[in-house]
């Protein structure tokens, strides 16, 4: 064999050798493997409704590679979870393979099936992981919850009662000359874009203990303070007699919309009273051109205005936390906003007259550096008092000095400007006072006295003064 064959010869070997890619060998180790978790637990999943995906790891933590046997879903096809091992499917995986000093993601999810029980009930099953040398075991744990499904209905008069949740798709309309009235401790649970649409009467009665809820069908806690999860609760133009008392109502696009419900001075259309609108991807109260009282309620955490009061109206307001400190996005738009007009298609602005919109014992605070905005238009022939009426009593605001000056004559007796109001957890929305709370005993005895009761049921008229704001702070003896 020539000397330059041989060359030849040796560089070919040596390219087809370097260039066939690594063959590995699994092998049975006799080191235990480890997981990220011995149990996955869901929270609350509504029957034949999906939950979220979760995961854990399986480690390998030695050099060597091995083979898992098996992966096997111990229920079986029919099991309420679904299994998926690195993007395997199926309640059976054979010879799965984890390289030495790495692991495998494991994916469960869980789908209840329903039963006839009102409350909830648990659901489990178990994994189990064969090697060669063991078993191990994964358990999973998953609590299902029946409810009354409710798909693009009419209601006519009707009540909803605690005894199992309702779970509203795309809408629910309550009709003309109808009420829908909701028990307390009922809770209203809505998919994507879902809402309530009321042209009749809305009675909401829950009670400091037991609140009516109004949120998302996603009930996992991630999704606990996730805005835009489902749409809103609008009452209509023609719609009367609303009260709601003792409501939560959050992770919403819009919270409540409330649409020219009419003027009434002597029996406003709509009575709020400890509510909570929280969580909600634009406004959480809108209103125009209506009549509302509302008292010891809390508006908070939306990406646009936690109230806005428009085209006019009569809005009066008792011991309300108005306060946004929103983190999903950026929001230009102050906490509050009044104004009295609106804009047509054309560019045209329409004045109305604003009665009133009166704030009594209030807070309004958040994170920008102005949370009030005043926008008004005057018929040219019209008298400025005749056409607004807006005065703050007693309320703590946040807002920049030339509104200070420019607006002197609606800020009235016991008005506090940029004093922090030291809330006690703006990052859990915990809008309760800090024992040093410029707001403690700042508010007017009067007002006290007619709403005696806080948000939570605390007595205010038991030391100096009532507290501004929804929550009267209580110290412990």
């Amino acid at each position: 064999m020539s000397f330059r064959f041989s060359i030849i010869l040796f560089f070919l070997s040596f390219t087809l050798f370097w260039g066939c890619e690594r063959e590995y060998v699994f092998r049975g180790s006799s080191q235990e493997l480890s997981f990220s978790t011995d149990t996955v637990a869901f929270d609350t999943v509504f029957t034949s409704i999906g939950s979220t995906t979760q995961n854990f790891r399986v480690y390998n933590p030695v050099q060597e590679d091995v083979i898992i046997d098996a992966v096997e879903l111990v229920g079986g096809d029919d099991s309420d979870f679904i299994l998926n091992v690195n993007g395997t499917a199926g309640s059976m995986v054979h010879d799965v393979p984890v390289r030495g000093n790495d692991s495998l993601f494991v994916f469960v999810e869980v789908n209840v099936n329903p039963t006839s029980e009102n409350s909830p009930f648990v659901v489990s099953d178990s994994i189990f992981f064969y090697t060669r040398d063991q078993i191990y075991t994964i358990h999973l744990l998953a609590y299902g919850q029946n409810v009354i499904p409710l798909r693009k209905e009419t209601l006519k008069t009707q009540t909803f009662t605690k005894d199992k949740p309702y779970l509203i798709y795309d809408w629910v309309v309550v009709d003309t000359t109808e009420t829908l009235t909701i028990e307390p401790g009922t809770r209203l649970h809505f998919h994507k874009d879902a809402s309530l649409i009321v042209f009749g009467s809305l009675q909401v009665n829950g009670e400091v203990d037991e609140p009516v809820t109004f949120t998302s069908d996603r009930l996992d806690e991630w999704y606990k303070d996730k805005p835009g999860q489902w749409g809103y609760i609008q009452l209509m133009p023609g719609s009367r007699d609303h009260v709601i008392n003792n409501a939560v109502i959050s992770n919403s696009t819009m919270g409540l919309v409330v649409d020219s419900v009419g003027i009434e001075e002597e029996h406003p259309p709509l009575y709020l009273n400890n509510v909570r609108i929280e969580h909600i991807a634009s406004q959480g109260l809108i209103a125009q051109n209506s009549s509302i009282v509302a008292s010891n309620s809390v508006f908070g955490d939306c990406g646009s205005a936690s109230v806005a009061l428009t085209v006019g109206g009569d809005y009066k307001f008792y011991h309300c936390t108005i306060a946004n400190y929103f983190t999903w996005n950026y929001r230009s738009t102050p906490a509050l906003v009044i104004s009295n007009y609106y804009t047509d298609a054309n560019g045209k602005e329409w004045p109305y007259t604003l009665n009133a919109a009166n704030f009594y014992n209030c807070i309004v605070y958040g994170r920008n550096d102005n949370e009030l905005k005043l926008d008004f238009k005057i018929d040219e022939n019209k008298d400025f008092a005749e056409w607004i009426n807006v005065n703050f009593d007693h309320t703590l605001l946040k807002v920049r000095e030339e509104a200070k000056t420019a607006w002197s004559h609606a800020f009235g007796e016991g008005v506090l400007f940029n004093e922090e109001p030291a809330f006690i957890d703006i990052n859990k929305y915990n809008y309760q006072l800090d024992s040093v709370s410029v707001a403690r005993d700042a508010g007017a005895w009067d007002v006290g006295r007619d709403y005696p009761e806080d948000i939570l049921g605390n007595s205010r008229t038991r030391d100096k003064a009532p507290d501004l704001g929804a929550y009267e702070r209580i110290d412990k003896q």
